[in-house]
């Protein structure tokens, strides 16, 4: 059998007095949804463990089967190698935003709009920077969607165990300080702190941002840096289960944990990994490479951004779009000889939180050889009546793979 493992970032909610008590996912029109529910066997999920709440690198390597406790070495290295950066043992990689500050470098807008098209322009600005701190080291950057970018810091003597500069709130940003008492660290400190400041010094000047500015939209001033990471070292999804598998992701980070554990890629246009994405164009892709793979990765993120804004119509919108793509996948697969599988990262609440939380996720998996339940809809609610019960991330993949006859015996 093939396997479609579909995770939709962020999906999971909480009731809301806006939507009548109901959840996005319960007050959202999915009949495909609620087909695959009734198809198959349902249950909820801890991305990590109950009540933790999972970041999306630390929950999606769960949901591949690997212990995140034991194989996290940071975000910095996924989204690096999500957006093709060449990212080798020792250099550091951390991810960062464009953002707005006020002189005294307290945050206005992390993300500055959100959308940054200008972003290339910028990015030209700033890219091969050598820290006078260190002139033994070069500063690689990148774009990524929207307002984010990564940067590689390639040279001796580096250490990722060094705080974040961004704060993730609309406050001053940090100092970069080292986690530990070793001068790699120390080093690694200064270097970030110094880029920063380069950053804003360079940004603010720019001439861009008056046009922004005419257009009412937030300047492009600084860059703010986190998730200091490198690549981790483990064994591919391929080789622990003998199989082929790809990935089909528009964000940065989905496509480098992935990437990290041995998927390869299978590019969309249209995959923008915004809530303009392009699902069914998605969907098709998965539905065409399903013969030569045996199991295809198929991530959406609008959910999670949607969520983050405070957005239930876009949120609503999100699912609704999903719920149509599965409705393709559905019409164009044989349940005998194909797996879907439908689950989310994380809960994001759009409502008042605005980011992660510790809530289990609705899952279902949908195939011929399932012990369907009595399940009849998909939502948070629903699903935690289903047959699966409760399960933590590191067991998915085992259950999927199981099912697809792709395991082997413990024991004799």
């Amino acid at each position: 059998m093939k396997a479609i493992l579909i995770v939709c970032d962020g999906m999971g909610d909480r009731p809301s007095k806006s939507l009548n008590n109901k959840t996005p996912l319960a007050f959202a029109n999915t009949p495909n949804l609620d087909k695959l529910s009734e198809l198959g066997i349902n249950g909820i999920m801890d991305p990590i463990k109950p009540g933790v709440p999972p970041g999306s690198d630390t929950s999606h390597l769960s949901i591949f089967g690997y212990d995140p406790y034991k194989y996290y070495t940071g975000r910095g290295g996924f989204e690096a190698l999500g957006i093709g950066m060449d990212l080798k043992q020792g250099e550091i990689a951390l991810r960062g935003n464009f953002a707005t500050v006020n002189e005294d470098l307290i945050v206005l807008d992390r993300r500055a709009g959100r959308y940054v098209p200008e972003a290339k322009e910028f990015d030209a600005l700033i890219d091969n920077y050598v820290p006078k701190c260190a002139n033994d080291v070069k500063i690689i950057t990148e774009p990524s969607v929207e307002h984010r970018i990564s940067i590689k810091i390639v040279g001796p003597n580096l250490s990722p165990y060094v705080s974040d500069v961004d704060p993730e709130d609309c406050i001053k940003i940090h100092q970069c300080h080292p986690l530990n008492n070793s001068p790699e660290a120390k080093r690694t400190a200064e270097i970030i702190n110094e880029f920063t400041y380069f950053t804003n010094k360079v940004l603010k000047e720019s001439p861009i941002n008056e046009k922004r500015k005419k257009e009412n939209r937030l300047p492009v001033n600084i860059v703010i840096l986190r998730g200091a990471g490198t690549i981790p070292n483990v064994e591919s999804i391929e080789k622990r289960f003998d199989i082929r598998a790809s990935y089909i992701a528009g964000g940065a980070l989905y496509k480098g944990v992935a990437h990290a554990v041995g998927m390869h890629p299978i590019n969309v246009p249209g995959a923008t990994g915004g809530i303009d994405t392009d699902v069914m164009a998605k969907g098709k892709t998965a539905l065409d490479n399903l013969e030569k793979n045996d199991f295809i990765f198929l991530h959406v993120k609008g959910t999670d951004s949607a969520s983050h804004d405070g957005s239930a119509e876009n949120k609503i919108m999100m699912i609704e779009k999903i719920d149509k793509m599965v409705g393709l996948i559905l019409d164009n697969v044989n349940l005998k000889e194909t797996l879907i599988c439908l689950t989310a990262d994380h809960t994001t609440p759009f409502e008042v939180v605005r980011d992660h939380t510790g809530d289990p996720v609705p899952l279902v998996i949908c195939a011929e050889n399932v012990l369907t339940d009595n399940v009849k809809s998909y939502s948070e609610l629903t699903c935690a009546k289903g047959g699966l019960g409760r399960i933590r991330g590191v067991n998915l993949i085992h259950i999927i793979m199981d099912l697809i006859g792709k395991t082997k015996k413990f024991g004799a």
